[in-house]
């Protein structure tokens, strides 16, 4: 059978029909390969090629037909992009596609990954259901202007080596999205108008001074005169604060939404006490609701729960705190009673909530012959879109200082986007280094109100130590929301004081972040932007992963321990350091001196008000340095 070739403006796609491969070209020059594979669909126990002998075709149109297969591929060619929709009349297992930049270029994108590299091209994952984990996105995009969007709830699995593949799962239908554009930015925004720019942005209290939360120095050590004490300690070393965050265990049991009385016999007084001190005050929650709750009997007989997937009960969802039921988001009269729980907790004067979990990783799935049965829910969730779900009822009910750590497609929800929990370590598995390079793709994926965890980690296996805690500082203290938790004044006075000056100058550019904010949301702009989507023709800045932007200023932090000097590459443009007022041209590789109260910074000279705010600031903050 002939090749099709499909055209339509300045994309174009050339398909040969068997065995299956695709071509897609931009003003006739090839940018991405649907690779032929050995089998293209696993479908009643066994794997199959696709062989079409049937093809429908228009303009920008073609379906491609296998009869024997009952099993139809449908290509089309829209504005800026290229639809591909496989349909079957039956269940299948799987069907799936693997694409490959022409020329390489560099993959970025996707989500949390327990080993963050940037660019994904040094990362090798296995093929597993691609499943919210924290932050995961899906959608890739490729530095010579090309980008794989799976913007679908059905189930998938992707697997990334040299290239993206992806497979459909237990389906009838599976369509996602070849996105084409100029280069990475512009594939990106173009993805942005597809999933939405962020509708509301936060409170600009916590754009301008950090949040402490109780949970890497406490865990569940906590009480109501803990947390005074901890309050009151910030207050004591005139440290800037914005909330102080009661994290998990509040709570007698999972599931209670109230406060246990021995622990904490008089909340609002001691919130009232919190105000007093000019900080507001957030609560940690989530959506299961553990056996051991009174409350669980009750939403297990009003239907608030998601159904097992085969039998007619509620799902047991372990999670890292026991053992429960999980919410089910899509039934409204679940969300009303969850809210009215979250709506007693304000009438002890909680400002606002920092949501957990939320995964699609929870959701109840069994596997019986290939085919995957879903926990059943009043809407019909399949596990992203549980996720989605999820931050949709925060979004419309308890927006006001809220922070998640979840997202598949809700990027237009505008929610604060936590980054996971990091480990008190340096490098890119999950360590120091991991929270800068996650940062960098939260951006590209288009979270642009970003949280990076808790200064110093959350001390699981390792202890942060006083380098490890200042190095923190200098990387993330720039970032658009900061949190600490590990309080600067365990280590000793240098610590403090460096910390300190670092988070006034965060405080000082309030305004700046503020006005960043606003951008993302009505033009899609970044807050924290990497360096290859300001400069996308730059090969330098294609792999630079300890580098970022704030708006002009350009951060680069030092990231491994003992290092005293950093190699720092500066784009096109004329930069001035903000320590030493040196103006310098780039492109241009310096060195960078960096003793452990020096975090490097440059400023692109075009931004006078910019420049004047940092003039400002240095003079009142850092007249020692």
């Amino acid at each position: 059978m002939n090749e099709i070739v499909l055209s339509k403006g300045e994309i174009s796609v050339k398909i040969e029909p068997y065995p299956l491969s695709m071509t897609v070209y931009r003003n006739n020059l090839p940018i991405l390969r649907r690779l032929s594979n050995e089998f293209d669909l696993e479908y009643r126990g066994r794997t199959h090629s696709f062989n079409p002998k049937t093809i429908e075709k228009d303009e920008g149109w073609a379906a491609l037909k296998d009869e024997s297969l009952r099993l139809s591929l449908g290509v089309r060619i829209l504005e800026d992009s290229l639809e591909i929709s496989w349909k079957s009349e039956e269940l299948i297992n799987s069907v799936f596609d693997f694409w490959v930049a022409v020329n390489g270029g560099g993959w970025y994108g996707q989500g949390q990954l327990r080993f963050q590299v940037f660019p994904l091209d040094g990362h090798f994952s296995a093929m597993k259901p691609f499943l919210a984990n924290n932050i995961q996105v899906p959608f890739w995009v490729n530095r010579n202007g090309c980008g794989i969007l799976a913007d679908t709830y059905e189930l998938f699995e992707s697997y990334f080596s040299e290239g993206i593949l992806i497979r459909g799962l237990s389906t009838k239908s599976f369509t996602y999205h070849v996105i084409v554009g100029k280069d990475v930015s512009d594939v990106r925004r173009k993805f942005l108008r597809r999933v939405g720019l962020p509708e509301r942005m936060p409170d600009g209290r916590i754009f301008a001074r950090p949040i402490f939360s109780t949970w890497a120095y406490f865990k569940k050590d906590i009480d109501g005169e803990k947390v005074l004490e901890f309050a009151r300690e910030i207050k004591e070393h005139d440290f800037p604060c914005s909330v102080v965050e009661i994290d998990d265990k509040w709570e007698r049991n999972y599931g209670d939404f109230k406060f246990d009385p021995d622990k904490f016999p008089d909340p609002k007084g001691m919130i009232g006490e919190i105000h007093g001190m000019g900080y507001l005050v957030t609560l940690w929650v989530y959506p299961f609701i553990n056996c051991e709750s009174k409350n669980y009997e009750y939403a297990k007989s009003k239907g608030y729960l998601v159904l097992d997937p085969e039998k007619d009960e509620p799902a047991k969802v372990r999670w890292w705190n026991g053992e429960g039921g999980l919410l089910d988001i899509s039934n409204p009269e679940a969300r009303n009673w969850f809210n009215g729980l979250l709506e007693s907790l304000k009438e002890y004067g909680i400002d606002g909530f920092k949501f957990d979990a939320g995964d699609g990783l929870f959701f109840p799935m069994v596997v019986d012959s290939g085919i995957i049965k879903l926990g059943r829910t009043y809407g019909d969730l399949t596990p992203n879109k549980y996720t989605d779900e999820w931050l949709r009822f925060i979004a419309e009910n308890q927006y006001d200082l809220a922070e998640a750590r979840v997202g598949f497609l809700a990027q237009r929800y505008g929610i604060v986007a936590r980054e996971g929990d990091k480990e008190s370590k340096w490098g890119l598995d999950n360590g120091l280094h991991a929270a800068i390079t996650q940062a960098l793709t939260l951006s590209i994926t288009g979270y642009p109100y970003i949280m990076p965890d808790m200064i110093g980690g959350n001390e699981y296996r390792f202890k942060c130590d006083k380098e490890l805690f200042i190095r923190w500082v200098e990387a993330t203290i720039l970032m658009p929301i900061v949190q600490y938790s590990i309080p600067p004044w365990r280590f000793d006075d240098e610590t403090v004081e460096i910390s300190r000056e670092y988070t006034l100058l965060h405080v000082a550019l309030a305004d700046y972040y503020v006005e960043l904010a606003e951008k993302a949301m009505r033009e899609g702009e970044l807050i924290l932007c990497p360096l290859v989507l300001r400069w996308p023709e730059d090969e330098n800045c294609a792999t630079i992963d300890d580098e970022y932007l704030i708006g002009n200023l350009l951060v680069a932090p030092i990231v491994e321990r003992g290092k005293e000097e950093r190699e720092v590459y500066l784009p096109e443009g004329i930069w001035k350091d903000f320590w030493s007022d040196e103006e310098i041209k780039g492109p241009s590789r310096i060195t960078a001196e960096a003793p452990l109260d020096k975090l490097p910074l440059y400023v692109e000279v075009h931004d006078k008000a910019l420049l004047a705010m940092l003039k400002e600031a240095k003079k009142k903050i850092f007249q020692s340095k």
